[in-house]
């Protein structure tokens, strides 16, 4: 039995998990040193070359520094499933929208993995978009991302914004409405700035051509304001075009918008969402979203999914929609 257990525990496997475990663990204690006497720090890691804010607490910065990645699997994945599914162009092809593109970490790594061409990305908070330019410049990505200083909405004009100082994923649009519901991180201390928003099409309408005739995903990272962005973006996203999203039952009330509604916007704009089971998307019809809200609850946890219309599945091996896409946010 001894030496069962000693064999086992000298196995690659065991010793690539202690080392990986042991690893994390002396990043993090880095991580917390430095964040101590530095506002910054730059890693170089699979997903490209990012500096990041030294934010004590859970951060996108934080989770790429401590585990060498952010979200990688889940863009990565979401798009062979759209590739498998002829709804998206082969690698190398097309524009991501990023929406609460944060400082470049999903742009950034789908271009430098050679999943798509080009991005556009949105980021309102002024120091995340500083990182953003920043990080598409470090990454020599200047000709092929456009960075607007926005926050994405159902209206133009301005928006009250409040800020996490623990955590920069995290900052978030501020509605009147949020007041009245009950609140989990102390968001009624937070400091607000005002920040622009204008709708999808209207920013896209700003964007040179190159960028916007082949948009090929949308990516929707925005706390739970992500129903207020699909209102602005009736028109494009007419066109088909797939979105990957965060469902975050809190947030989304937190915003000042009820799951009713958020599933109303839902079912206007798509036919399926898929969800992450096992380790792998499964397809599920439009209108069982309201069994996801169960799922996860009005305090659980954030999930994700793709939104798609199948009616908009091409035939042939040619991504369809660069007309639409052209159509939809002309002036």
């Amino acid at each position: 039995m001894t030496g069962l257990s000693m064999r086992t525990h000298s196995s690659p496997r065991f010793r690539h998990l202690l080392l990986r475990t042991l690893g994390i663990k002396f990043r993090r204690l880095c991580w917390a040193l430095n964040s101590r006497f530095r506002n910054s720090i730059t890693v170089s890691r699979k997903q490209g070359l990012f500096t990041v804010w030294l934010v004590p607490d859970e951060s996108v910065g934080k989770s790429l520094y401590c585990y060498g990645e952010h979200e990688l699997d889940l863009m990565t994945e979401a798009m062979t499933v759209l590739r498998s599914v002829r709804l998206c162009p082969p690698k190398g092809e097309g524009t991501i929208l990023d929406v609460g593109a944060n400082n470049g970490i999903t742009s950034i790594a789908m271009l430098n993995l050679g999943e798509l061409k080009r991005a556009i990305a949105i980021e309102p908070e002024p120091r995340n978009f500083q990182l953003l330019v920043h990080n598409v410049r470090q990454n020599a990505l200047e000709d092929r991302v456009a960075c607007l200083p926005y926050a994405a909405s159902d209206r133009g004009g301005q928006l009250s914004f409040e800020l996490s100082e623990a955590n920069d994923g995290d900052h978030r649009v501020r509605p009147p409405q949020s007041a009245s519901s009950p609140e989990r991180f102390r968001e009624s201390g937070r400091r607000v700035i005002w920040v622009p928003c204008e709708t999808l099409c209207d920013l896209m309408s700003d964007v040179p051509p190159g960028f916007t005739r082949d948009i090929t995903v949308i990516s929707v990272d925005v706390q739970g304001y992500g129903g207020y962005v699909f209102k602005g973006a009736k028109e494009l996203l007419s066109a088909g075009i797939p979105v990957v999203s965060e469902i975050w039952p809190y947030g989304i009330r937190r915003a000042g918008m009820s799951e009713r509604e958020f599933v109303d916007i839902a079912e206007d704009n798509w036919t399926s969402y898929w969800v992450r089971r096992k380790g792998r998307f499964v397809q599920y019809p439009i209108n069982t979203l309201p069994i996801l809200f169960e799922e996860l609850g009005y305090e659980g946890d954030v999930d994700n999914v793709i939104f798609t219309r199948d009616e908009d599945r091409p035939t042939g091996g040619v991504h369809p929609l660069e007309e639409k896409v052209a159509n939809a946010i002309s002036p």
